[in-house]
């Protein structure tokens, strides 16, 4: 029976937050969670009713539109310690010292936070990382 339970929940638990994924408008990691269901069904084929949720969310992907690389859904944990510095009135130099890295480290990760977020600005960053809920309002 565990044999079983492992497979089953690891894929419950995948479905439910490729759900959450859509919700949140990131197709990118819904698609990636959906790739791991497929890997996991492929090893065990025979799961019920999670099969057809798979095959309704795959659907749905499908017909959704949208980035398929990476968005906020693959922060790295160093650009989420500096997500929330964004939000102050500090200089990038100073953001740096706060988080005990170099200038360019700083600006390296301020980049990548824009582009994940589909941001230009550190004023659009901000905003759209509260839309996702990745900052207080």
């Amino acid at each position: 029976m565990l044999t079983y339970a492992l497979p089953y929940r690891a894929i419950q638990f995948r479905t439910e937050l490729i759900r959450v994924h859509l919700g949140l408008s990131d197709l990118a990691g819904a698609r990636i969670l959906m790739g791991e269901v497929d890997e996991l069904l492929q090893r065990r084929p025979r799961m019920g009713i999670l099969v057809d949720q798979a095959d309704e969310l795959r659907a749905r992907l499908s017909r959704q539109r949208g980035p398929g690389g990476p968005g906020a859904s693959t922060l790295t944990a160093a650009e989420l310690r500096l997500l929330p510095l964004l939000t102050t009135h500090l200089s990038m130099p100073e953001i740096a010292a706060q988080l005990f890295v170099s200038l360019s480290t700083a600006k390296t990760h301020a980049v990548s936070i824009y582009r994940k977020l589909g941001a230009s600005t550190r004023t659009q960053a901000v905003t759209r990382a509260r839309e996702l809920g990745l900052l207080d309002r």
